[in-house]
C-alpha cells in the first residue's frame, strides 16, 4: 500500500513565483481571513508578547494595489481558532477562542469592511475546526471545546443550508481530527492532514486526506500527505487543490504541494519562504495571498507574501 501512495507524486515542477509584502502591524496566527476585492482581510488570531500569548480582536486591513495595512473595525470579542468562510463580500467567523473563555457566536463583517454585525450561533464549539461553503449550504468539519486538550475534540459534519437549523449530517472518517486543511472545488470539500490526542499530551499527527461530496454527503479516501502534517493550509485555484507548510513529526516546514482532483496525484512545488504552519491562504485568480502564521514555538510572523501560479 505504501508503495502504491509513494507513486501518486510526481516529480517537482516550479510553478509557483513568490513575492513578499509590507508586514503586517502586528504578528498573528490563528485569525480569519478573505479577500473582499482589494482588501485583504486578517481578523482577530493570536500573538506572544514577552513569553505571554496576547488573543486578539483587533482586524488588520491589507490594501493589495498599495502595499499598505490599516486597521479594520475591532472583533466584537476576541476570537481566534475559529472556523471561518467568505460568503460573497462578506466575511463570516464561526466562534473562536478569548484562551479563558470560548464564544459560538457567528459574527460577519460586512462588504464596506465597517461593521461586524451576529449572524447566529453555531451547533457547538468547533475550535480548530474547519468551515466550508458551497452554494447556499454551509458545512463545519469537526473542531473542539478546547484549544489545549485535544481529547475534547468532536468527529461531527454540521451543515445548515440558507438560515435553516444546523444538523449533522457525517462523521469524519478519521475521527476527531483538528488543525487539518480544507478547500472547496466544485461542489466537493477536500480535507488534508490534522491532528489528534489519543491520550492527554499525546499528540498525533495525520496524512490521511479525503474528499467530501455536499450533494451525497459521502466522504472518499484520497491518497495520503508524502507527510504527517498538522496546520498545513489549503487553498483552491487553477483546478488543483494548493498545499502549504505546517507541521510535521520533523518540525515547522516549507513545503508546497499541488494536488490534482483528476489523477488524485500531489505535486511537489516552490516552497514558502520561510518554514510555517497556519498560514491562510485566499485567492485572487492565480494569485494566492496569506500574511501571518506559526514560524516557531511561542512566536508569531509578521510576513505578507503572495505567489503567482505559472504556466
Amino acid at each position: 500500500m505504501r508503495a502504491v501512495i509513494l507513486a501518486l507524486f510526481l516529480a517537482p515542477i516550479m510553478e509557483l513565483s513568490w513575492s513578499t509584502h509590507a508586514p503586517l502591524p502586528r504578528a498573528q496566527a490563528g485569525g480569519a481571513t478573505a479577500l473582499l476585492g482589494d482588501a485583504l482581510v486578517v481578523a482577530g488570531g493570536t500573538s506572544w508578547e514577552n513569553d505571554v500569548k496576547q488573543w486578539l480582536a483587533e482586524v488588520q486591513i491589507y490594501d493589495t494595489r498599495r502595499d499598505a495595512w490599516r486597521p479594520g473595525p475591532p472583533l466584537p470579542e476576541p476570537l481566534a481558532y475559529g472556523p471561518f468562510v467568505q460568503h460573497g463580500a462578506a466575511l463570516e467567523i464561526f466562534g473562536g477562542s478569548a484562551g479563558t473563555s470560548s464564544s459560538r457566536t457567528i459574527w460577519r463583517l460586512d462588504a464596506k469592511l465597517a461593521h461586524w454585525t451576529r449572524a447566529g450561533e453555531t451547533p457547538a464549539m468547533h475550535l480548530l475546526g474547519r468551515a466550508a461553503r458551497v452554494g447556499e449550504r454551509l458545512f463545519l468539519f469537526g473542531g473542539c471545546a478546547d484549544v489545549a486538550d485535544l481529547t475534547q475534540c468532536s468527529d461531527a459534519v454540521w451543515m445548515r443550508e440558507g438560515a435553516g437549523a444546523w444538523r449533522q449530517v457525517a462523521k469524519l472518517p478519521g475521527g476527531a481530527v483538528a488543525l487539518s486543511a480544507a478547500a472547496v472545488l466544485g461542489h466537493r470539500v477536500y480535507l488534508f492532514g490534522g491532528c489528534s490526542m489519543p491520550a492527554a499530551g499525546q499528540i498525533r499527527n495525520h496524512a490521511e486526506a479525503w474528499s467530501f461530496d455536499t450533494e451525497s454527503l459521502a466522504f472518499a479516501r484520497l491518497p495520503n500527505l508524502p507527510a504527517p502534517n498538522r496546520g498545513i493550509t489549503a487553498a483552491a485555484a487553477d483546478g488543483r487543490i494548493w498545499l502549504f507548510g505546517g507541521y510535521t513529526d520533523a518540525g515547522f516546514t516549507a513545503a508546497a504541494y499541488s494536488f490534482d482532483p483528476e489523477t488524485k496525484t500531489y505535486r511537489s512545488q516552490t516552497p514558502l519562504p520561510t518554514a510555517m504552519s497556519s498560514a491562510a491562504f485566499v485567492v485572487d485568480g492565480k494569485r494566492l495571498w496569506a500574511a501571518g502564521g506559526e514560524d516557531r514555538m511561542k512566536h508569531r510572523s509578521a510576513a505578507t507574501f503572495s505567489a503567482t501560479i505559472g504556466k
